[in-house]
């Protein structure tokens, strides 16, 4: 996320800074009080925007959803081909560990507190939902696809895809060696093809 001017509204510049504390920190390591800090807001104008920290967070995840969605729709789009748009999906979740890591691991700890959480978990589930909307839509049309998984649903298939290139992502994320974990999307993809 970039840093907004002065001039962004009370209730944005909230969202921005608590994206990065919840990024930077994690949710259980942030309270509302730091976060009206970092702010420089009264802790009562943050909970007048977002009563609790719980509200707070949904409505970072929201900001977040919307950009990650919209990237990854828009790099699938850009390409034609199977094999491109696969290449397309792997390279995308390639940058976002690489060059924007403070988004990945946010979306970790909302799949960790989600766990928990029953707000998150509905959230989480429409996100994965959405997600395995775009992958089936824009890389499961190609018969070459259809046919090496012949006897599933392409949701399925969709929906393996997705936990594949999440999963090896939270893998390299978490892992000492990212340089060379990056090979596990490159597997990932190959198997896929």
């Amino acid at each position: 996320m970039q840093q907004k001017t002065d001039k962004t509204n009370p209730s944005e510049k909230i969202l921005i800074t608590a994206f990065e504390c919840l990024s930077t920190r994690g949710y259980a390591n942030v309270s509302m009080r730091n976060i009206a800090e970092e702010a420089g807001v009264a802790l009562s104008q943050l909970t007048y925007y977002y009563k609790n920290k719980e509200k707070l967070f949904i409505e970072v995840i929201n900001m977040m959803t919307l950009q990650y969605l919209h990237e990854i729709e828009g790099n699938l789009e850009s390409v034609t081909g199977e094999k491109e748009k696969l290449a397309s999906l792997v390279r995308f979740f390639k940058e976002l560990i690489r060059d924007k890591p403070k988004l990945l691991k946010l979306f970790i700890d909302f799949i960790a507190q989600a766990l928990w959480i029953p707000s998150f978990r509905e959230q989480l589930d429409s996100l994965f939902t959405e997600l395995t909307e775009i992958i089936e839509r824009n890389l499961l049309t190609y018969t070459k696809i259809n046919k090496r998984y012949l006897g599933y649903s392409p949701q399925t298939v969709a929906k393996l895809v997705l936990g594949a290139l999440l999963g090896t992502s939270i893998q390299i994320i978490l892992g000492s060696d990212r340089d060379s974990a990056f090979e596990s999307l490159n597997l990932a993809e190959s198997l896929l093809n």
